[in-house]
C-alpha cells in the first residue's frame, strides 16, 4: 500500500476509501455511508499519514463540534473510533485509543473493531452515530470545520 498524494476533504476520504485493502473496501465504504446518512452536515478530511497508516486516517466532524468519528484500516480489521466514546450508551468495547483528543477531557475516546462486513452491526452503529451528533468533539477550531459564510 503506497502513500497517496496529499488530498483533504471529501476527495481525500474518497481516495482513502478506494485505496484501503480490497478486503476492507466494502466495509469502510458502508461505514462511511452510515456516517454521512446519520450526520448529514458532516465534513471530513484525512489526518496523520505515518508509516503505520500510510494512507492517513479519515476524520469526520461538524462545524462547532469538532471531529467526532475516525476510521482506521488495520492489518486484520477496521476500527471505528468515537472521540467522546465513554459518553456513548453502550460504550464501544475498545478503550485503547491514545491521542490528543483524550487530553484534559471529561470523556475518553472508544473504538469498535470490525473484522468483516458480516460483523458490522448497522443497528448499533446507527445508535452510536445518532448519539455522537449531540456529544462534544475534538479540535473544533480545525480549519476544515470552519463555518462558511
Amino acid at each position: 500500500m503506497s502513500k497517496l498524494p496529499v488530498q483533504e476533504g471529501d476527495v481525500g476520504v474518497q481516495a482513502w476509501l478506494d485505496n484501503v485493502k480490497p478486503e476492507h473496501q466494502g466495509l469502510v465504504k458502508r461505514v462511511d455511508a452510515l456516517i454521512r446518512e446519520m450526520i448529514p452536515e458532516v465534513r471530513c478530511t484525512i489526518k496523520w499519514r505515518k508509516p503505520s497508516q500510510p494512507l492517513g486516517v479519515p476524520f469526520y466532524g461538524t462545524p462547532g463540534k469538532g471531529w467526532v468519528v475516525a476510521m482506521w484500516s488495520f492489518k486484520d480489521r477496521v476500527g471505528v473510533g468515537f472521540i467522546a466514546g465513554t459518553l456513548l450508551d453502550p460504550e464501544p468495547p475498545v478503550a485503547s485509543m491514545s491521542g490528543p483528543w483524550n487530553r484534559g477531557a471529561d470523556y475518553k475516546a472508544r473504538r469498535i473493531d470490525i473484522h468483516n462486513e458480516n460483523d458490522l452491526d448497522e443497528k448499533q452503529m446507527r445508535r452510536w452515530l445518532k448519539q455522537v451528533k449531540k456529544l462534544p468533539g475534538w479540535s473544533s477550531k480545525s480549519p476544515e470545520l470552519a463555518v462558511e459564510e
